[in-house]
């Protein structure tokens, strides 16, 4: 017999775009999403409804449309409308987050958790009822910091923090750069910034053997979205210059799929240099752990077009043992004080990006400095109780035992 909404907690979730009706499916016979080494946020939050004995309302804007419906869940697909121009996409970043809370609403949602991926935060200062109690989880940072707001920028951002300030009741963060630009958008007048940290299970881990730095060819991996703003261009741009430097024992592979892979391939084509730029596509689970094995070490280029809070990539390469060549876009300076397994060059230029390659593969004491330095600080993101669930479940039992 179905239990009536008003008699059982309920919580909802935008989870942003990724594939959560499949990702449910392997939840439910008990197995991990293979498409992905970390587990999912979407996974976490069924085992948190779980643990709290709550009905669950999961919504992605994953284009597939799909959805599974059974007594404690209702895990749906729920596709954004297209957006030809920049005035459908403001539009569209409204709408969208009205129709998640509306649902959230009919379904008798006690709490709403939003990813800042499911749009705009500020139009829920007024369609929200009282009693639900929302929560904004954040995995990107809100504004640039490499680059001056536009007008309608400033006016989005000042309408989120009044959002942050007054309807928040919790808000979670995964990464000290999010944490200190919501405390400065809102004078540190919002409810509680709590810091998650992405969970990895260390099995994954266990199996990927220490890189040998004079096995060869020296293999560098990308590992994301095929998009000019992560960085694709320059790694070709760099593969173009190790080449022409007679560095042919060096191969830059790339793990991922996005909008700009086929022009990519089509690049490294007309260029030449497939022999050494190995583009291999999306890969599951096991295919990437097999590519991080065979790696020496990580690239992480984004460029600063691109507000990263936190970069799984970059975690992952330490997490595995290798170096990671990056810049400040990514690597927020707590961590790299932290973790001594980061090479720091300038961003959104090759020639720093090269150079870091070039001495990694040429020099064994610095490759060697670097690679003992990767585990350091790694630890909370193999234990569950700093993890993203976790931290949900805990906020949550907080707010039902004092309001």
């Amino acid at each position: 017999m179905k239990e009536k909404h008003s008699t059982r907690l309920c919580i909802a979730y935008a989870a942003g775009p990724g594939d959560i009706v499949k990702t449910f499916s392997y939840w439910q016979k008990g197995n991990d999403d293979p498409h992905q080494v970390s587990t999912t946020y979407s996974a976490m939050f069924f085992d948190a409804c779980r643990s709290l004995n709550a009905r669950g309302i999961a919504i992605s804007s994953c284009p597939r449309k799909d959805r599974i419906v059974t007594d404690r869940f209702h895990v749906e697909n729920l596709p954004k409308n297209p957006q030809a121009n920049a005035i459908a996409f403001h539009k569209e970043q409204v709408s969208y987050v009205l129709r998640v809370a509306d649902f959230a609403k009919k379904q008798g949602a006690d709490f709403l958790i939003l990813s800042e991926a499911t749009g705009y935060f500020f139009p829920l200062l007024w369609a929200i009822p009282s009693r639900m109690k929302l929560i904004p989880t954040l995995h990107c940072n809100l504004k640039s910091r490499f680059r001056p707001l536009s007008a309608a920028q400033k006016l989005i951002q000042f309408m989120n923090a009044m959002f942050f300030i007054r309807k928040a009741s919790a808000i979670m963060s995964v990464s000290p750069s999010v944490t200190e630009q919501i405390e400065g958008m809102t004078y540190a007048m919002a409810s509680p910034v709590h810091r998650f940290y992405q969970l990895y299970r260390r099995k994954y881990f266990e199996c990927i053997n220490p890189p040998i730095h004079h096995n060869k060819p020296f293999n560098i991996l990308f590992v994301g979205r095929m998009e000019t703003d992560k960085g694709i261009f320059d790694l070709l741009q760099i593969a173009r210059d190790l080449r022409e430097k007679g560095h042919t024992d060096i191969v830059i592979n790339l793990c991922g799929g996005g909008s700009e892979e086929t022009g990519l391939r089509m690049a490294a084509s007309a260029y030449g240099i497939e022999e050494t730029f190995r583009i291999h596509g999306f890969c599951r689970q096991d295919e990437m752990l097999e590519h991080i094995n065979n790696s020496h070490a990580f690239i992480v280029p984004t460029r600063t077009t691109f507000e990263e809070g936190y970069n799984k990539a970059l975690v992952e390469g330490l997490l595995s043992g290798r170096p990671v060549i990056t810049s400040i876009v990514c690597a927020y300076p707590h961590l790299e004080e932290l973790n001594s397994g980061i090479i720091l060059v300038p961003p959104d230029e090759t020639e720093g990006y090269r150079e870091a390659i070039e001495r990694l593969a040429y020099d064994s004491a610095f490759y060697a400095e670097k690679q003992n330095g990767t585990q350091r600080g790694m630890e909370p993101f193999f234990d569950p109780a700093c993890s993203w669930q976790a931290v949900l479940e805990r906020i949550i039992t907080n707010i039902r035992k004092h309001g």
